[in-house]
């Protein structure tokens, strides 16, 4: 497969028919007023053409494909956009192109329970999962790489035991909550103390593969703590 270097759409959306009413009556009125380009079966897929190779073609013209996982999801469509995606994406999702988005309280398959998925089942913290989904589709995360006449600005990537000290001395929990808000990381459940919260942080972004977007957009809303 040659490489994608330009997407039609920001975001394809899987979904089960069952969920169609919260799907194209919120969540894709939702994306678009934040001028998202988005593909949908029942409006972008091509009359006549089979419904696994528009499924295959909406996955690879887009940026990142959101799964909207319910019961019905899972029982209807999840199996045959496995096997769908088995053949199109990273399979560990290191580009993170797949953004689970769990709608209703399901037994996860192990494929995406892996995975740190948006949650929408929590109807007392709506606000923070949408604000989660907005940032995670941005287009300025993936932002074209720099060229070579102005590599030389970018910021030095640290080593992530320096990272760590020059947090715990130069910010305070206040700017790492907003910059876990800004990368659209929930840290709710972080430990209370600023250096163990640093520690949390770190340890998720390294896991998660996240330790140069951490560090540019640490440097664009705290460039202090870098300097």
């Amino acid at each position: 497969m040659t490489k994608q270097t330009s997407f039609n759409y920001d975001v394809f959306i899987s979904y089960s028919s069952k969920d169609k009413d919260w799907v194209r009556g919120e969540l894709l009125k939702r994306l678009e007023a934040s001028d998202l380009k988005v593909c949908i079966d029942f409006r972008d897929f091509r009359p006549g053409a089979p419904s696994v190779k528009e499924m295959e073609r909406a996955v690879l013209t887009s940026r990142k494909t959101l799964l909207v996982l319910t019961p019905n999801y899972l029982a209807s469509a999840w199996a045959e956009f496995e096997n769908l995606m088995l053949a199109t994406l990273d399979p560990s999702n290191q580009k993170l192109r797949l953004i689970p988005l769990l709608k209703e309280k399901c037994d996860l398959p192990l494929r995406i329970n892996y995975l740190n998925y948006i949650d929408f089942a929590q109807p007392d913290d709506l606000d923070f999962a949408w604000s989660r989904l907005l940032a995670a589709l941005s287009t300025e995360q993936e932002a074209p790489s720099a060229s070579p006449a102005k590599a030389k600005s970018a910021p030095m990537m640290p080593d992530v035991r320096d990272l760590q000290k020059k947090l715990v001395d130069r910010c305070d929990l206040g700017d790492l909550k907003n910059l876990c808000f800004t990368m659209g990381i929930d840290y709710d459940n972080y430990p209370a103390t600023k250096s163990e919260f640093i520690l949390e942080l770190l340890r998720d972004v390294k896991k998660w593969g996240r330790v140069d977007e951490f560090v540019t957009t640490l440097n664009k809303e705290a460039p202090w703590v870098l300097r």
